[in-house]
């Protein structure tokens, strides 16, 4: 294992140690680490303007905030609203363009969103622990095995000009570690789910972390950044290291609802 690699898998284990307890926990602790990432995330998205960073990331933050907090009956007023003040920022700024706005719009809406589905998970305390780490097992287990598989095995490129150095090899053998894990998970801890759910699920969620990998990849090539933060050692940011489960997520409470789960 060389000095990249060893670096990364620590950092790993260190985040997994300090998130894991506290989503078993719950209650205020959770409260508290969704409002850290969503402080992190309005930070790191709001990095890429120039001038007011800090104004910005207080905006994004609110938005954030008010995605998470308000009823289903008023997220389109604050969806609206949050619109209506990025568009008034770029008509006063000439150095904000629409593509930072588009931008803005998109990392608050999704890191929103998936906050929201993590609370609508926790309406059933005592079996949101087991579902949360199941779509964790999806995601984060095709990650994993996506980087060993791309650096043992990857030889034929993905698609390099949104990730050059992602491979065919990674990506099989990141689904099928994704696949697999979170499979053996549903079977033992989640049996209060239809097996139907669960094979849907295992078999879609490796495959959605992917996608949510590469439009990260996607956004971050469109505006000349290698990562969208550097709190992490060998991760970058905080939505460089959410970027695939924050897509799981939403997917997931997709399919809750067509179970009728939701």
């Amino acid at each position: 294992m060389n000095k990249k690699m060893l670096v990364k898998t620590l950092v790993a284990l260190a985040m997994i140690a300090v998130v894991v307890p506290i989503v078993i926990i719950g209650g205020i602790p959770l409260q508290i680490l969704l409002g850290v990432i969503a402080a992190m995330a309005a930070y790191e998205t709001a990095r890429l303007f120039d001038k007011n960073p800090y104004v910005m990331a207080a905006l994004g933050f609110g938005a954030i905030a008010g995605l998470y907090y308000v009823p289903a009956s008023h997220l389109a007023a604050v969806i609206a609203l949050w619109l209506v003040i990025l568009f008034a920022i770029e008509l006063c700024d000439e150095n904000i363009t629409t593509d930072l706005v588009a931008y803005t719009f998109t990392m608050t809406m999704l890191t929103g969103l998936a906050i929201r589905c993590v609370q609508q998970l926790y309406n059933d305390p005592s079996t949101a622990v087991y579902v949360l780490l199941y779509i964790a097992c999806a995601c984060f287990g095709c990650d994993t095995g996506a980087y060993f598989f791309g650096v043992f095995f990857g030889k034929h490129k993905m698609i390099p000009r949104v990730s050059p150095n992602k491979t065919w090899e990674g990506a099989v053998g990141g689904y099928a570690t994704g696949a697999v894990m979170s499979f053996v998970w549903g079977l033992f801890f989640c049996a209060h789910l239809p097996v139907t759910l669960r094979l849907a699920g295992s078999l879609i969620l490796p495959a959605v972390a992917q996608l949510g990998d590469l439009a990260f990849s996607s956004i971050k090539r469109r505006f000349g950044v290698k990562d969208l933060g550097n709190v992490f050692p060998g991760h970058g940011g905080i939505l460089d290291r959410v970027d695939s489960i924050i897509f799981c997520l939403m997917v997931f409470n997709g399919l809750m609802i067509l179970w009728g789960l939701a």
